[in-house]
């Protein structure tokens, strides 16, 4: 599932999701259980970065 949608080891990852629970499950998953080494797990997630104000979004 995430090699068929350009996700590979060696390239950098940021999980999200709307408050974080769910990306950390995915973080887990590709670091801890894939081995994936460049992770990361954007914490605040789409609450935080929906409430800035003139931050970039992208499709």
């Amino acid at each position: 599932i995430y090699g068929a949608n350009g996700v590979v080891a060696g390239k950098e990852v940021i999980a999200y999701c709307r408050i974080g629970e769910r990306s950390a499950h995915t973080w887990f998953v590709l670091h801890e259980l894939l081995g994936y080494p460049d992770v990361k797990n954007y914490d605040g997630s789409w609450t935080e970065w929906g409430s800035s104000i003139r931050v970039p979004i992208e499709k």
